[in-house]
């Protein structure tokens, strides 16, 4: 059995049975950050904040909305350790899905990736719709052309880009993002660790296991249905 279980290791990262859940503990992870619905004010005009139930933000005019996520199961992906980024500059356009800010080289085939838990993290965020890039707006301090202070994306974001030397057409719309953080964190204890049945079903397919969505998984022998 023990040898079974370490013959796991050709194709899964040890942070895949050993971190069975993200943000355990009582503690929530942000898992979606909505700069767009910044700006709402109180009844005073002035900016406000909002929270749940356990005391934590959810809200906050300066930073828009949040989705917090206890006890997250995780994505997993095979992951060969390259990761590609989308840079200040390069093309994004806009439509029904999220544009990746980062994506993860790896493949079932390629024998060196490994399945790892990743952290799915989504936002809305500024960007340029006439030059279709990604910008970085000044989003906090206390001069007139920080978010914080102005409640202007458009002064934001000029700030930004001037400082960043990129170029701005003026324009700002949102665009939805997404991005993949590998977990190395909140390693459960032995105890604690992810059992067989939690990734195989019971006859021994994966059909129903919480890996299901991984691509080729069954591929190699290791992951064969039947016991």
């Amino acid at each position: 059995m023990a040898a079974m279980v370490n013959k796991h290791g050709e194709k899964l990262a040890c942070q895949t049975c050993h971190i069975p859940a993200m943000a355990r503990g009582g503690v929530p992870t942000k898992m979606m950050w909505d700069w767009s619905a910044g700006g709402r004010m109180g009844p005073d005009g002035k900016p406000i904040e909002k929270y749940d139930n356990t005391g934590h933000k959810i809200y906050d005019s300066k930073k828009g909305a949040f989705v917090l996520g206890e006890n997250v199961i995780p994505e997993y992906v095979w992951f060969n350790g390259e990761v590609k980024y989308t840079l200040l500059g390069d093309k994004v356009v806009k439509g029904e899905g999220y544009t990746p800010i980062n994506r993860f080289g790896g493949s079932p085939n390629d024998g060196k990736s490994r399945i790892w838990p990743v952290k799915l993290y989504r936002g809305v965020q500024p960007y340029d719709p006439v030059n279709q890039t990604l910008v970085i707006p000044h989003t906090y301090g206390t001069d007139p052309d920080a978010y914080s202070v102005s409640f202007n994306w458009e002064k934001a974001v000029a700030a930004g880009m001037a400082d960043a030397g990129a170029p701005f057409s003026g324009k700002v719309d949102f665009i939805k993002t997404q991005m993949l953080w590998p977990l190395n964190h909140m390693v459960a204890p032995r105890s604690g660790s992810l059992k067989c049945n939690d990734c195989h079903s019971s006859d021994g397919s994966l059909s129903e296991g919480r890996l299901k969505n991984v691509p080729g998984l069954k591929q190699g022998p290791l992951f064969k249905s039947g016991r």
